[in-house]
């Protein structure tokens, strides 16, 4: 054996074959050209009849193959994503993954009192201002419906709150097209100029489709302006097995991929090559309770097929992770949490949302959000895998060392031990008299006093205060 070879053994999670990535392929253009999408906006319909579409009456839009690998050929298979100050953060690319808060819940787990109640601008903010303080959330969402704003411009408080509150990149949801101009115009004060946010944008838009195959006015007029200002933008829709989906995985996920594909075709007629982030999520409606839970296998089998078709179509990607059904952060959102994260953190979807969620995005919890970036510090030294380089296979340490000999003093074990080894910040390796010394405290206390800690220390880098006012301003109205 040579002792100078490098091999670095990472673990991967694999599901589709090549022949099974090309049959569904197939039967997404034999949807798109023989049922079709329904397309409620005008500029888009016009597009797609210019394109070579069949467009008919009631909006109904045949999309056939030439179109899709046309507009495949134009869709970036990379997205550079920056923070606020121009700083690069993030590369949507081949299996890198970022992970950052899940949106919009109404309801927040209160941090003094531990009640379910109303979420408030506050709570946008104290949320964004964790997050801008844990080393694992890499992009800010709005955790949090501000009920104490006026509801018809919540979604402009929720984006001002956030770009004050973090530099972290900023995934946003907008109420309407002029929402979608209004947080525009703030993304330019904030950046300095609207060539500087295209350039090195800090911002990406989420948007939604309805199952099946619907794409309405006001999601499509706002996937339009983002592919015109060249604004990243997720579009995708869930489709619910049994409900607005087959009730079979195969099915589901075969309709959500044709859906997925009519939507790229939009935007990239819009503007070829303007940067595009896609999901193909199924979920499934569970016949006892007639709720579409967060957490199944099924939703992991199929986050695995959205990435292995969008790695075979070059597109990058979205998924969540970090949630799941629990009403409280108990043992069952312990282990939604814990399986959620490493299975997509070794999938490798891009960009990975939902950390700090509860009851099916209904609640958001601090603690639960400090709890994963913890897992997903665990989930990126699992990923990383085994180094088989001699350093690592350290023979000439074990022969020094010898027989009933130990590493504990030994310059390797000095050298190696901090990079290779993980250390918690959060969870509780001392043995059991340790940890009662220590107060015994759950979990749950644990990651509380942490984020309690954090938010008393972090400030966020300063925004301008005259860039503060005026995006205030643009939220108002």
């Amino acid at each position: 054996m040579k002792n100078d070879f490098f091999v670095r053994a990472q673990p991967r999670v694999k599901l589709l074959e090549q022949d099974q990535k090309e049959e569904i392929h197939r039967c997404s253009l034999r949807l798109l050209e023989r049922n079709g999408v329904l397309v409620h906006e005008e500029q888009a319909l016009q597009l797609l009849k210019e394109a070579g579409c069949s467009v008919e009456a009631d909006h109904r839009v045949f999309i056939p193959e030439r179109v899709v690998s046309r507009a495949l050929q134009s869709v970036p298979e990379k997205i550079e994503i920056y923070d606020r100050k121009g700083t690069p953060s993030m590369s949507l690319e081949d299996r890198k993954a970022h992970f950052g808060t899940g949106s919009d819940t109404p309801n927040v787990i209160d941090f003094e009192t531990g009640d379910r109640r109303p979420a408030v601008l506050a709570d946008v903010k104290r949320a964004a201002r964790l997050a801008d303080a844990l080393d694992n959330v890499d992009f800010i969402m709005s955790l949090g419906l501000a009920g104490d704003t006026p509801v018809e411009r919540s979604d402009r408080y929720h984006f001002a709150g956030m770009v004050e509150s973090s530099a972290k990149p900023i995934m946003f949801t907008a109420l309407s097209l002029e929402g979608l101009r209004d947080i525009f115009e703030m993304a330019v004060i904030v950046a300095g100029s609207a060539e500087q946010v295209c350039r090195r944008p800090f911002l990406i838009h989420y948007a939604m489709a309805i199952a099946p195959f619907i794409h309405p006015k006001d999601s499509i007029e706002k996937v339009l302006f983002c592919a015109e200002k060249r604004i990243p933008v997720e579009y995708h829709s869930v489709d619910i097995g049994g409900s607005t989906a087959p009730a079979t995985l195969a099915g589901s996920f075969v309709q959500g991929n044709a859906r997925m594909l009519s939507g790229l075709v939009i935007h990239q007629l819009k503007s070829p090559g303007a940067p595009l982030i896609v999901d193909t999520s199924v979920v499934f409606l569970d016949m006892r309770t007639m709720a579409s839970p967060y957490m199944s296998p099924e939703i992991l089998l199929a986050s695995i097929m959205n990435k292995e078709m969008a790695l075979y179509y070059g597109i990058p990607t979205f998924a969540k992770a970090g949630a799941g059904d629990a009403k409280i952060l108990d043992q069952q959102a312990g282990v939604e949490i814990g399986m959620s994260i490493l299975n997509e953190y070794l999938i490798g979807n891009n960009l990975i949302h939902d950390m700090g969620y509860l009851e099916m995005g209904m609640t958001g919890s601090l603690e639960s959000l400090v709890i994963c970036d913890e897992v997903v510090s665990f989930a990126k030294r699992f990923g990383r895998g085994v180094d088989f380089s001699a350093e690592h296979l350290a023979l000439d340490v074990i022969e020094e060392v010898g027989p009933a000999g130990n590493y504990l003093t030994h310059d390797h074990t000095l050298k190696h031990f901090r990079e290779e080894f993980w250390f918690p910040k959060l969870m509780d390796h001392n043995n059991h008299d340790t940890w009662v010394k220590q107060g015994s405290r759950s979990l749950f206390e644990r990651a509380h006093e942490r984020a309690e800690q954090m938010l008393a220390s972090h400030e966020p880098p300063p925004l301008d205060a005259k860039a503060v006012e005026e995006i205030y301003n643009i939220a108002s109205g």
